[in-house]
């Protein structure tokens, strides 16, 4: 990669073809990423020119035509009679970002569709997930609701015989839905506890539910992009499309697909969002407000980003079991490192039960092993406790928990 570029401005960035071509066909990649690497300070320069190539390409405009650059220059000059009054008042690092709002404004003709460019959180159906119900359920968007009878349910949305194919048993004609809903509607799949689900959406992307989880998707993929809706957790396997993105909008963020295997933890009750990557590249960014001011987070392989819910905030880590994070969708499930009562957490999703213990488990504690979700909870609770120094009693559908009496006082 040439050095030339580390003198180029963001105007120039934005109209070099060779720099486009990265930023939206991921041409060079392996070069600019390096480059990258060996040239830190180029690379607030290089995302300021890439949300704007993005938001130019979304809204279907030429970086090449003469509105831009007459745009360009004159947050250019805006930004140069700021500069000369800096001396009287002190903007600090806001300065860059009031021009790349002011050139999001003027290129996007209104205001709103920037700072709306996520119309907020998307609102399930109030179908229940929790224990005690025993139904999985389909939702069409027509509104018909069809039971999934199997605690392992297939949904496959087929093309080629413009049909929904439950179990390989029922089948549902695509084309009444698109006459009820122009293609426009989504279809919502709510899974209890106690069971979970497969999904092949028509694009050919695979998704995997698991336990408590509901997921919203369109019957056809229309539009620049394809978006899909989660709360609860799910592995997804994409069918890569540069032309159209994949997108999962989860409580608050966007992972967005760059050809990519990976699984998403978000279940309600938890304090953050996880997503574990195994293959390819995502994209992860907060959800909402101003579209160009959110920094984006790439991620790479073996990986795990963590969102916070509270403070907003992700962090990323090297993740050398990211398999362990998928061994659910085989019936088993391995941990390492983890503490006990994120292990209880899963098995009360996983077998529709609820685990008590009076008595927190240290913190610090933390397991490794592997269960064999195919055994019988009692089977499964017995090699948990070889591996964690418990006693359990089942009563019910409640596991009641104690630490081992003689862990607690080894003196005795």
């Amino acid at each position: 990669m040439k050095v030339k570029y580390l003198k180029y401005t963001t105007e120039e960035l934005i109209d070099n073809k060779n720099f486009r071509a990265w930023i939206l066909h991921g041409k060079k990649n392996k070069q600019w990423s390096e480059f990258i690497n060996l040239f830190p300070e180029f690379e607030e320069k290089a995302q300021t020119a890439r949300k704007i190539i993005l938001f130019l390409h979304e809204n279907g405009t030429s970086s090449q035509s003469a509105t831009v650059h007459e745009l360009w220059n004159e947050i250019q000059e805006f930004d140069k009679k700021i500069n000369r009054r800096k001396q009287f008042i002190r903007f600090g690092g806001y300065l860059k970002y009031a021009a790349i709002v002011v050139f999001a404004l003027l290129i996007a003709g209104v205001g709103y569709r920037v700072i709306r460019n996520n119309e907020g959180p998307y609102q399930f159906s109030q179908n229940p997930v929790a224990q005690g119900n025993d139904d999985a359920r389909l939702v069409l968007s027509n509104g018909q609701h069809i039971a999934l009878r199997k605690n392992k349910s297939s949904i496959r949305v087929d093309n080629t015989d413009d049909a929904i194919k439950i179990d390989n048993d029922s089948v549902i004609n695509m084309a009444q839905l698109d006459a009820h809903n122009n293609g426009q509607g989504l279809n919502e799949v709510t899974i209890p506890y106690g069971k979970n689900s497969y999904i092949e959406l028509t694009d050919g992307t695979k998704v995997w539910l698991n336990a408590g989880s509901k997921f919203a998707f369109p019957t056809r993929f229309t539009g620049k992009k394809r978006i899909v809706y989660l709360t609860g957790e799910a592995y997804f396997e994409v069918k890569h499309n540069d032309k159209q993105p994949f997108e999962v909008s989860v409580q608050g963020i966007i992972v967005k697909d760059i050809g990519t295997r990976f699984n998403i933890s978000a279940y309600d009750s938890d304090k953050s969002i996880e997503t574990v990557l195994l293959d390819g590249e995502v994209e992860l960014k907060e959800a909402g407000g101003f579209s160009l001011l959110n920094k984006e987070i790439v991620m790479k392989p073996d990986h795990k980003a963590s969102f916070n819910k509270s403070e907003k905030v992700f962090k990323v880590v090297p993740e050398p079991n990211a398999d362990q994070y998928i061994t659910w969708i085989n019936g088993w499930y391995q941990f390492s490192g983890q503490r006990i009562d994120d292990v209880f957490k899963r098995l009360e999703r996983y077998y529709n039960v609820q685990f008590i213990y009076r008595r927190p488990f240290p913190s610090s504690e933390l397991v490794a092993g592997k269960l064999d979700l195919k055994d019988s909870l009692k089977q499964v609770l017995t090699t948990l406790s070889d591996i964690v120094p418990i006693d359990y009693r089942i009563s019910g559908n409640q596991v009641i928990v104690n630490q081992r009496v003689n862990e607690l006082n080894p003196r005795n």
